[in-house]
Order: C-alpha cells, then structure tokens, then sequence
C-alpha cells in the first residue's frame, strides 16, 4: 500500500515590534550610557563634578523614568513581538531605581 507523502511547507512572518517598546529600551540605554560616561568623568575629577553632573544625571533619569512609562504602554499595542517592550521597561526599571538611589545618596552627604 502506498502512502502519502506529506510536504512541509515554512511559513516566516515578518514580526512586528512596538514603537514604545522600541524607544523605552533606547531610552534605557542611553540612561546606562550616560550613567557610565558620569561615573567615569566624576571618577576623574576626584568627586567634584559639580552642578553640571546634576543636572545631566537628573535629566538621564527623566528620559529612563519615561522610558519605564512608554515600555509599560507598549504592552497594549497589537504586536507580535514583546521583546523590546520587556528589554526597555527592565532597563529603564532598572535604571530609574540606580538613579533614585544616586540622588539620595547625594541629599543625605
């Protein structure tokens, strides 16, 4: 008896990804980025960075506390694919909490 031969066929779908999701695991990285390049300028200058090194660091955490808000958003959306969305929000999450503790280091000294 003859069987019948099946064929397999592959199916690949182009994945969607969220533009929130996107732009909070950019704005994540950039966060991190600059935590990196302050730590290292501060780290140089012996301490002193002055007023300048505030405000650069309080603004990275308004872009990394936004970043958490859009990559939170950015599960509604109908995508196919989560992974920024999850990459942006952990790093942005994470980012907001070294941020905050920087800062109250710095208000208790």
């Amino acid at each position: 008896m003859a069987r019948k031969r099946q064929s397999y066929t592959y199916v690949y779908e182009e994945t969607n990804h969220s533009g929130r999701g996107i732009l909070a695991a950019v704005l994540g990285g950039v966060s991190l980025l600059v935590f990196v390049i302050l730590v290292g300028i501060c780290a140089m200058l012996e301490g002193s960075g002055g007023l300048w090194a505030g405000s650069i660091g309080f603004t990275a955490f308004v872009m990394a506390f936004y970043g958490m808000a859009a990559g939170l958003k950015s599960f509604h959306d109908q995508c196919k694919s989560y992974l920024f969305c999850k990459i942006g929000t952990l790093l942005c999450g994470f980012m907001v909490a070294v941020w905050f503790l920087i800062f109250c280091v710095g208000l208790a000294s």
